[in-house]
This record gives C-alpha cells, structure tokens and sequence, in this order.
C-alpha cells in the first residue's frame, strides 16, 4: 500500500475512534473504576495545595505530575485526558507497525481502543490509559530501532503503574536475546531519578521500596486482599479481550513459534509485545494465586495489555492473508476491525452511538446515599465540621479536602485503640467502603459511648449475605 495512503487510513481510523470515544464519554452518566477514579482524581487535583502528594506511590509520581494541572478543571477534564491517552495508544500501534512494512498498520487503531477492558475503562480517572499510551510510545521507538529513548521512556513506567516493573522485566530479557548489554543501563534512569528526588524530599534513601504501598501491607501484614484460583485470568479472557483477539493472539503466537522453530527472522517488535504480553498476564496471575501485593483478581489492570494485543493481532491477520490479492485482504481486514469493534461493545453492554439516550457507563447507585449523607449534613448546619468517611466521591462532590483534617479524613485514621479525633468530629460510616477499606465495624461506634449516632439512612438494597451492606450511619463524636 501506498505510503500516503497508508498515513491517510491511520489518521481516518484514528479520528473515527476518537469520535466514537466521544460518543461513550456523553452518553455516560457516571466513571469507571469505582472509588479508585475518584481517589485519583483527588489526590492529582489536590497536590497544588499538598505538594507531598506528588510523590504519592499509590497514585503514582508520574501519573500525578501529567494529571495535576487537567484535575484543576474537574473531573470531566481527567476523563478527556484518558480519551485522548487511549486514541493516541492506537495511533502510535499504527504508525509502529507502518513502519516495520504492515500494509494494514491502521487496524492497529481500532484493535487498541476496542479491546474491551480498556475500552470498558476509558472514562475514568484510573492510570491504565496513561500506562497504555507510555507503552506505545516505547513500542513506536523501538520500531524505529530508537532503542535509548525507548528504553528511557520504559524505565519509568513503574511511576506510572507497579508493573511497570514487569513490563522492564519483559524488555531486559529482549535485549539479554539481542545481547546488547551495555543498552540495560538505559532501563535505569526512571528508578534513579524517582529514588532521587524521593530521597531527597523524604529523607528515605530506598524510597522506591520503602514508601511502596503494597510492599508497606505485604511486609507490615495490614491488608489481606485474598486469592484466587491461578486460572482466574484465563476464565476472564473472553470478557477481557474478546473471543476475536484472544483467536488472533493464539494465531500469532503459534506463527512466532513456527518461526522461531524454523530460524526464520521474527519481527522484533512482535516479540517484545509478545513478552510483554506473557510477562504481564502471568505476573498477574500469580499475585491473585498467591493473595499478595494487593491483588483483588481485578480484571481491569489488564487493559494495559490492549496495545501488545492488538499489535500482535494485525501481524497475524496479515500473516494469513498474504496469498490474498490487496483488495481482498482489505475485505478480510475490515471486516475483522467491524468485529472487534462489535465485541468491544457487546463485552463492555455500552449504548451503541445511535443509542443516543442510553447511558453506557451507568452512575454508581451506591453513592446516592452518601448524597443523601451529605444533604441532611448541610439542612442540619454541620458540614463545616471535620467529615470522616471512606467516600472520595463524597469529597468530590461536597468540595472537602480529605489531606486536611479540618476538612476531611478517612475512617482507617481513626485509632481504634487510643482514639485520637476531636470531639466534634462528624463519622459517615457506610456498609462497604467503611469496613473493607476502612477496617472500621459498626459495632465499634455503636458500643463507643464517646460517639452518638445521629442519622440513618436505609440501604436501596438488601443482599443476603449482607444486608447491611449499603446501609449509611452518621456519628458524632462527643456533641
């Protein structure tokens, strides 16, 4: 295919991707990612006035320096920054496989976007976007053999999501393979400028480890996330990826296999997505088997994968069709693209973009009572008072401030054993967040003669296996 015309089928596939990304994003009512978009977006829109959040390590140091200017114009600001991240994501895929010779390099685009956990969490605050655009851009480098700057981009990675460590790992094998060692070095700035400058604002010479959150739980045993079977992630494929990518992903690596076995040359872009692909999924699956690091055998962490995936895909759409003339492989290839974009939506239940009324991502019906909280608070003059609670969306929405203890803090900063909270002090317990989160029981206030419980408000439902669940209790401490 002409080059031209290539560049112009990129760009359109682009455009129309973004335009549908557009679409989800106003027929949505509410966010992805439950309460982790909006501990994100907190903690990036707060770190003006908190500057020590900049180097917070749960929401990452890199993610928070590209996010802190967006999160001062609001939430919808933040999840146009994640459009744009995972539009971009595809176009960069694209333009990589253009330049190693792919006549249908634009395929790239739509196998990125649609891939349904990441189309599934694009409107969010969450750092996986970002994650995915950074790893495009080190797969688009490394194409153009501009290994240096690949490999700078990769080591930092790590500060934008914890497994970036594995996706170094993957890219430290490749170059053991080329047997360019002196290039390792090259996967070492990212770590040594963030240790740095956390040292040097911290005091802590081991930053990177010591001020880890799931390093700090697993070694000071504080959080038991569970585990699971070693399979989990396989029996999500479908859900994750879809049945027509996992098909061309199996099809790919068979062909790398066989290439592989016969001493034929393998594309070496396609062997980094492949061992970036491997290193990550069975990282994940043996964290959630292991019940360590923080692992809640969430499926969502595995959108990062959605770029390696689709570049992998297009290089075997394009291997099986090499005896087909150009005309028919553009058949085969749209026709493909229309089914993955299809899957993307029947995975993820969004509204279809004619479906102009339906919501995609539909609100969070949870937070109706914090609302509901926050309201009868205000009528009864007492949100001036310092608010505890597990809700970052409740901060967002009644404008608290949860790193100023004047303002707002969460329950797990209640000492349960020398109680240290100023009478006064306002307590919005809720059935979920309060007690998973906030390792906070109901019958610790409500047997605490120094809190009185103020207001209830009736969960919308009742599960059995807890029917308390959604059910919202408003404390006081002292008068």
């Amino acid at each position: 295919m002409e080059n031209g015309k290539s560049l112009k089928l990129i760009y359109s596939a682009f455009v129309l991707a973004l335009i549908l990304l557009g679409f989800v994003f106003f027929q949505s009512q509410g966010v992805e990612g439950g309460l982790d978009s909006w501990n994100h977006f907190l903690i990036s829109k707060s770190a003006i006035k908190h500057p020590e959040l900049l180097l917070d390590q749960w929401n990452k140091p890199v993610f928070t320096w590209c996010t802190v200017l967006i999160c001062q114009y609001g939430l919808n600001a933040m999840i146009s920054f994640n459009v744009l991240c995972v539009a971009f994501s595809g176009l960069l895929n694209a333009l990589a496989l253009k330049h190693r010779g792919y006549s249908h390099a634009w395929a790239a685009v739509p196998f990125t976007v649609f891939t349904p956990i990441l189309f599934q969490n694009t409107i969010s605050a969450l750092t996986e976007p970002l994650n995915v655009l950074m790893l495009a851009l080190v797969f688009y480098f490394w194409s153009r053999e501009q290994l240096r700057t690949a490999l700078i981009l990769a080591s930092f990675l790590p500060f934008v999501r914890t497994e970036g460590f594995v996706i170094c790992g993957a890219i430290f094998l490749l170059i053991l393979m080329r047997k360019e060692y002196k290039l390792l070095l090259w996967l070492l700035p990212g770590s040594l400028v963030m240790n740095l400058v956390g040292f040097a604002i911290s005091g802590k010479p081991f930053w990177i480890i010591s001020e880890n959150p799931y390093w700090k739980h697993e070694t000071e045993g504080t959080f038991d996330p569970g585990s699971g079977s070693i399979l989990h992630f396989v029996e999500q494929a479908r859900a994750m990826f879809g049945l027509p990518l996992i098909a061309l992903f199996i099809i790919s690596v068979a062909f790398i296999v066989y290439k592989r076995y016969k001493k034929t040359k393998t594309d070496e872009l396609l062997v980094l997505a492949l061992l970036v692909f491997v290193f990550y999924f069975l990282a994940h699956a043996l964290i959630y088997y292991f019940g360590i690091l923080g692992s809640h055998g969430l499926t969502r962490p595995l959108a990062v994968v959605a770029g390696p995936l689709a570049l992998l895909a297009v290089a075997a759409t394009d291997y099986m069709c090499k005896s087909l003339t150009t005309s028919l492989r553009t058949v085969v290839f749209t026709i493909l693209t229309l089914v993955v974009v299809w899957t993307g939506y029947a995975e993820t239940g969004y509204a279809k973009p004619h479906r102009i009324q339906e919501a995609s991502v539909k609100p969070d019906k949870t937070q109706k009572n914090f609302i509901k909280a926050g309201e009868w608070l205000i009528a009864n003059g007492l949100m001036h008072r310092p608010i505890i609670n597990q809700s970052p969306y409740f901060d967002v929405y009644f404008d608290k401030d949860p790193y100023d203890l004047k303002s707002s803090y969460r329950i797990w900063s209640i000492d349960q054993k020398n109680d240290w909270a100023e009478k006064g002090v306002i307590v919005i317990w809720d059935g979920f967040s309060a007690v998973r989160e906030g390792n906070m029981k109901l019958e610790w206030l409500l047997n605490n003669p120094d809190y009185k419980l103020l207001h209830s408000i009736e969960g919308f439902e009742k599960p059995d296996y807890d029917p308390g669940m959604y059910d919202v209790h408003i404390f006081v401490k002292g008068n």
